[in-house]
């Protein structure tokens, strides 16, 4: 007889071989499937490219051994049903608990960054000139609160940074100050400071969430998720205790589900009606770049629908469970999650991946990479790059652009990209200052300002004349677009002086400008951007020498704008 008394095939009957041979097929073939995935995911999550970086891996290695749990827990029990009810209690309940938790501390870190960078951008964004119309005035106040080593001053930054330049060029630059002491009263930008900011609720928000990131940690996360493995454990190891159909010894086959199930059943779900909702709703407010508003959603919908269709089928629909477990469709919620949280990034960082090694090589064509890439010139594929210049030029657009960038984890580039305009205009200014604030100096030709803002140039952007800050002179307030550097600025203001690469910058923009490295080149920093160790190296060498000029920050600059190109504006653009 095919079938026992019970209603089951028997053990070496034709139904009961073809049932083992496919299930146990299709299992081979997921194990296949989840290693290749996961081998992958850690490879190319070395690809600076990819955006898999950004992603915990930690976490996601966690989620995918929970995966692994409960589809083990499926297919052996869909294939040869009667097998160590101990053991299916065992995945079942290690399985589910890790898997939520390492859901939930994937959220929970996607919420914190994501604030701290969207929160940190919006307060760039209401000291930026090109969003308020004003002179620019620096961020690095507000930017430096969530620095691993904070600093009181910019005085205790220049001598925290690891880019001081030497002892005789920093007594000459003091010995400037004190010639210049007026100048530096009038020219220099203020801090940002949180108490004298009229919208506090944003930077009590800031505060919150930048306090909040001690928690998100790796050892933080990841003892979150082994805390659900030792629940687990303990509630596993009581249930064998407890229920002699769960004990290890004497083992047993044959086990019913509702009663050792229960406390895995109703972990699931406080997770599926309280915990995950509030997460969901906390990041649907996001923009999100990395997906995670799309595992919480399978984890509550398919992990709920999964949980109550076992429960039904083993228990209401017992006659179908004889022939075909229910704890099958734990493999679907296991492999479906897989597949949300590992495969479908792998496959479109794959896609971005090729997008940029394309976009390289079509800038590299043109000689120069970097520099054809910037400008936007040369073939269809520039077209691409021209698009994100005039984003960049667009200050509008750009606010959008960088609230983008923040969801990307990105903001610090984005706020350096600010400073580098703030430090450009306080430079143009400083460097005509000599002349300008002169009365018996000749100022700067109106008539041939006038023509500067009136003709637009689509490189150099625009130069515009501001209020007067002076008795004696009219200040430049002048935006032009990042691609534009310092030097090049300065030499279209100001046509009659001999400016070169070697001409250094003014001693009113220095604390600018060592802030500047103290917080986004400085290692030590959290703000830090990430950069090439070669190209960090060069600068020491520049600074060690005393070369602060105009372009030292160009190479700085131009890698951040291609980084901002190949890792954000990319997939800005697939999503708008």
């Amino acid at each position: 007889m095919a079938v026992d008394e019970n209603g089951r095939w028997v053990v070496g009957s034709l139904p009961y071989k073809i049932r083992a041979g496919v299930v146990l097929s299709v299992y081979i073939v997921y194990n296949i499937y989840v290693f290749t995935t996961y081998i992958m995911f850690v490879m190319k999550a070395r690809d600076k490219h990819s955006g898999l970086s950004q992603r915990n891996l930690k976490l996601i290695t966690l989620q995918a051994i929970a995966c692994l749990l409960l589809g083990a827990v499926g297919m052996i029990s869909t294939s040869i049903q009667q097998w160590p009810c101990f053991v299916k209690l065992w995945f079942t309940n290690i399985g589910f608990l890790m898997m939520y938790g390492a859901v939930a501390a994937r959220a929970f870190q996607h919420i914190v960054v994501s604030n701290v960078h969207i929160l940190t951008n919006k307060v760039a964004s209401n000291n930026n000139p090109a969003f308020k119309g004003l002179i620019p005035q620096s961020n690095l106040g507000v930017l430096t609160q969530t620095a691993r080593h904070r600093s009181n001053s910019q005085s205790s930054m220049f001598s925290n940074t690891e880019f001081d330049v030497s002892e005789n060029a920093t007594t000459a630059l003091y010995e400037d100050k004190k010639n210049t002491l007026d100048l530096n009263k009038t020219m220099r930008y203020t801090s940002l400071r949180i108490e004298n900011e009229p919208d506090t609720k944003l930077y009590k928000r800031l505060h919150k969430y930048t306090r909040m990131q001690r928690f998100t940690s790796n050892r933080a996360l990841i003892g979150y998720v082994l805390a659900h493995f030792v629940v687990a454990v303990i509630l596993s190891l009581v249930t064998n205790i407890i229920n002699k159909q769960y004990s290890i010894s004497p083992v047993s086959m044959v086990c019913k589900l509702v009663w050792g199930f229960l406390p895995v059943v109703a972990f699931v779900g406080i997770y599926v009606v309280f915990i995950l909702p509030v997460l969901l709703v906390k990041c649907w407010k996001l923009k999100d770049a990395y997906g995670i508003r799309n595992d919480l959603v399978i984890s509550m919908i398919i992990g709920a629908a999964c949980i109550i269709i076992t429960v039904l089928w083993e228990t209401i629909l017992f006659h179908l469970a004889l022939k075909w477990s229910g704890f099958f469709f734990t493999w679907l919620c296991a492999i479906i999650l897989h597949t949300a949280s590992i495969t479908v990034p792998l496959w479109q960082a794959i896609r971005h991946s090729r997008d940029v090694i394309h976009r390289m090589h079509g800038a590299s064509s043109l000689g120069n990479p970097m520099a054809a890439a910037i400008a936007g010139a040369g073939g269809q594929d520039m077209s691409k790059r021209s698009e994100f210049n005039s984003i960049l030029a667009d200050p509008y657009e750009y606010r959008y652009f960088c609230d983008f960038a923040a969801s990307c984890f990105c903001s610090e580039m984005t706020a350096f990209i600010d400073e580098y305009q703030a430090l450009k205009g306080l430079t143009v200014v400083a460097l005509g200052s000599e002349d300008m604030w002169r009365d018996e100096a000749n100022h700067i030709d109106t008539d041939y300002m006038a023509r500067m803002a009136s003709n637009i140039d689509s490189n150099l952007g625009y130069l515009a004349i501001a209020g007067r800050q002076h008795p004696n002179s009219r200040a430049l307030r002048l935006q032009t677009p990042p691609t534009v550097n310092i030097l090049e600025t300065a030499c279209a203001v100001y046509p009659q002086y001999d400016l070169s690469d070697s001409t250094p910058f003014p001693v009113a923009a220095m604390d600018k400008l060592v802030a500047i490295f103290s917080v986004f080149v400085n290692s030590s920093s959290y703000t830090a951007v990430s950069l090439p160790s070669a190209m960090v190296l060069r600068l020491r060498e520049r600074l060690s020498r005393s070369q602060l000029t105009l372009t030292i920050l160009d190479e700085i600059k131009d890698e951040i704008l291609n980084m901002l190109y190949f890792d954000v504006f990319t997939r800005y653009a697939r999503k708008n």
